[in-house]
């Protein structure tokens, strides 16, 4: 690392230093730095810039994609918070389209799909150039990894997971057999190494491989964050966390987050939002920010509130249940009921059989 690069690295220190942890924004910065060092490396700072705007513009088409699937207005139908305008976005992409209409008759089959199925991931990812499909690509450990490149040949072939599917290393390690390392996953056998007190070669692939299997799960995980990140921003106060909701459950995010983001006191469907999240496993104990998109400063303190002061509030200190779980509870005691009205006929009728014998007994006696 030279000079320069020292230099930014501080001052990208000094900046993160005086913004709050949950600002957005920051958060994808600190991303794309991470990006930068651990993905992209080397010294020449032009091609670090160019790969990083290359990421921080990709990040943005996956939002903008999602914006696209799920408009405003159909993140309202789906959890209401604010007025709801009565055009639909399938309509408006099949039926209403004149291109379809010259193609097909008004009762054909390619009017019925909805909007966000058709335009759904996997088409999406398929439509992108194959560059930037790799950032959705799934980590896979090399296949072959040298004990010391270029000095030794002993080796181990290494399943996608990792695992080591046959170990050809040649009586490198004393007290260690090809046999203890084959079925072991590579990470247990650089810490059955590493136990053996057995220092690694400099040129050893061993620990590089690990490193950047984990750089590239990483890398797909917080990027697929930071878009989440990114929805929340830009679709403001009620939609923004509604559609990173969305989104979170969708490619398997943490759904606390779009959560966190989305307390505003006015909105009239803070308790439909609240619900759907309480129903997809979220936690009552959840602390979230006040407010997010209405403070003034960047670096201004934000108060928190759980979700189950919230659900208190919005039932004005009533109960701490949300509607959807009354209507659980409710669906719950109906059901014991009939149970137990069941049961209360079957033992009237045990009762009546039992004293109907009785009273045969009784005659034939």
């Amino acid at each position: 690392m030279n000079i320069m690069d020292e230099l930014l690295n501080l001052k990208n220190k000094l900046k993160s230093a005086c913004i709050p942890s949950y600002d957005l924004n920051n958060k994808v910065d600190e991303f794309i730095d991470w990006y930068a060092n651990n993905i992209i490396g080397g010294e020449y700072t032009d091609i670090r810039e160019h790969f990083s705007i290359k990421m921080r513009n990709f990040i943005e088409k996956i939002a903008v994609w999602y914006e696209l699937r799920y408009p405003d207005y159909e993140v309202n139908r789906i959890m209401h918070c604010t007025d709801q305008e009565s055009k639909k976005v399938s309509d408006e992409m099949f039926n209403k389209n004149n291109y379809i209409n010259q193609l097909f008759d008004l009762d054909s089959e390619v009017r019925i799909p909805d909007w966000d199925e058709f335009y759904n991931a996997k088409a999406f990812i398929n439509s992108l150039p194959i560059d930037e499909q790799w950032y959705f690509k799934i980590p896979e450990y090399r296949d072959i990894v040298y004990w010391n490149r270029n000095k030794n040949i002993s080796h181990l072939h290494l399943s996608k997971n990792g695992t080591v599917v046959k170990s050809e290393m040649y009586s490198v390690i004393p007290g260690l057999s090809n046999n203890d390392f084959e079925g072991k996953n590579i990470k247990d056998v650089v810490k059955m190494i590493n136990d053996k007190g057995i220092k690694f070669p400099e040129n050893s692939e061993f620990i590089k491989a690990i490193n950047d299997y984990d750089n590239m799960s990483y890398q797909k995980e917080e990027m697929l964050n930071c878009v989440m990140y990114r929805i929340i921003e830009r679709g403001g106060n009620r939609i923004g966390p509604r559609r990173a909701f969305l989104f979170a459950k969708e490619f398997g995010r943490n759904i606390d987050i779009p959560m966190m983001y989305g307390v505003d006191f006015s909105d009239p469907g803070l308790m439909l939002f609240i619900d759907e999240y309480i129903k997809a496993g979220g936690s009552k104990n959840l602390k979230c920010y006040e407010e997010y998109f209405s403070k003034n400063k960047k670096n201004q303190k934000l108060d928190t509130i759980s979700i189950e002061k919230l659900i208190l509030i919005e039932n004005k200190n009533t109960s701490i249940y949300t509607p959807g779980e009354k209507e659980q509870y409710q669906k719950l005691i109906n059901v014991l009921s009939s149970r137990i009205d069941t049961n209360v006929v079957k033992q009237e009728k045990v009762k009546k059989l039992r004293l109907q014998r009785k009273l045969e007994k009784s005659k034939n006696s």
